[in-house]
């Protein structure tokens, strides 16, 4: 990718970073942001000196790089999703329905991995669409809920 346009304004440059991106997506990917059935989010990026590893999603979704630290090992789930991305990811939404989204290709494992990560209990017998919605609501639902008081 490119930076900002030699004595550039910062909106041009920006736009241009956005432009890659845009031609990296599938026509679905494109399709669902023109429709408003997606979002673009904006993700701080690492240090150069850090160490950066791709995250396989659970979608065919280009993957985002996360850091990594060299003393703290990524956790995978059973199928190698990254958890501490997941979790990332699900705090970067605002609306239960793009969790709902996000999580619902996922396997009923990876989902069960990802409770145990956020410390959710008792969610053995849960159907997966009972465990999708209580990790939506353990995780957006939860500061929704949150802000809505907090805005009383």
């Amino acid at each position: 990718m490119t930076g900002t346009p030699p004595g550039g304004d910062l909106a041009a440059g920006v736009l241009a970073r956005v432009g890659e991106l845009l031609a990296g997506l599938s026509a679905a990917d494109v399709a669902a942001l023109a429709q408003g059935r997606a979002r673009l989010a904006v993700v701080p990026v690492t240090p150069a000196g850090d160490l950066v590893a791709p995250v396989d999603g659970p979608s065919d979704r280009p993957a985002a790089p996360t850091p990594l630290s060299p003393t703290a090992p990524v956790r995978p789930a059973p199928s190698g999703v990254d958890l501490d991305a997941a979790s990332a990811a699900l705090d970067a939404m605002a609306r239960r329905g793009d969790g709902t989204a996000y999580l619902t290709p996922w396997a009923i494992r990876d989902l069960r991995a990802l409770a145990v990560h956020l410390g959710l209990r008792g969610v053995g017998g849960l159907r997966k669409a009972e465990l999708v919605e209580r990790l939506v609501e353990r995780t957006i639902g939860f500061r929704v809920a949150s802000a809505a008081v907090r805005a009383r």
